[in-house]
């Protein structure tokens, strides 16, 4: 039991560090500088991470963060998860996993098939002027709705974290 508690924390707490770190850096930092930058060299940038796999392994990260939380919650509730939110803590650790369970949710199911999406219409070549007009407002379209998504996805990471880091104390 003690081995299966600290495998399970370790894949949590680097897990979490690795998915909260990723989101920050890439929702605050590199998706407006990309931006910035434009054209062919956010190109190049995205086309980088995408071989470096970036966008399949955050998921998995995030997955397994996800699972060694609940599984961390059935063992530390003695087997009962609803005995844990006698407590101040269990409510504030359930708190915060529900919001990471969102942001996850909310990634895959919004900011994603968005951030799929633009890739596919920046690769596609538009024969004349008018397609090429629809091509770059669904673009600006579905870029809005990727940032936006992923901002709310990494401030509810945020309080997750926070949640996390402080509920033992609660």
């Amino acid at each position: 039991m003690q081995f299966e508690l600290l495998v399970l924390r370790l894949v949590h707490v680097l897990g979490g560090i690795f998915w909260v770190g990723s989101a920050v850096f890439t929702t605050f930092f590199l998706i407006p500088a990309l931006a910035k930058a434009g054209g062919p060299v956010a190109g190049q940038v995205m086309s980088g991470m995408q071989q470096r796999r970036l966008y399949l392994i955050l998921p998995i990260v995030a997955g397994l963060t996800i699972l060694s939380g609940l599984r961390l919650w059935f063992i530390l509730s003695g087997g009962n998860p609803a005995n844990y939110f006698q407590h101040r803590s269990g409510h504030v650790y359930a708190v915060s996993g529900l919001l990471a369970i969102i942001a996850f949710a909310l990634s895959l199911a919004v900011a994603r098939p968005a951030a799929v999406r633009m890739g596919t219409l920046a690769q596609a070549k538009a024969s004349d002027e008018t397609s090429r007009h629809l091509i770059v407002a669904e673009v600006a379209k579905l870029q809005r709705r990727a940032t936006l998504s992923g901002m709310v996805a990494v401030v509810l990471l945020i309080i997750a974290a926070a949640g996390m880091a402080i509920a033992r104390y609660m």
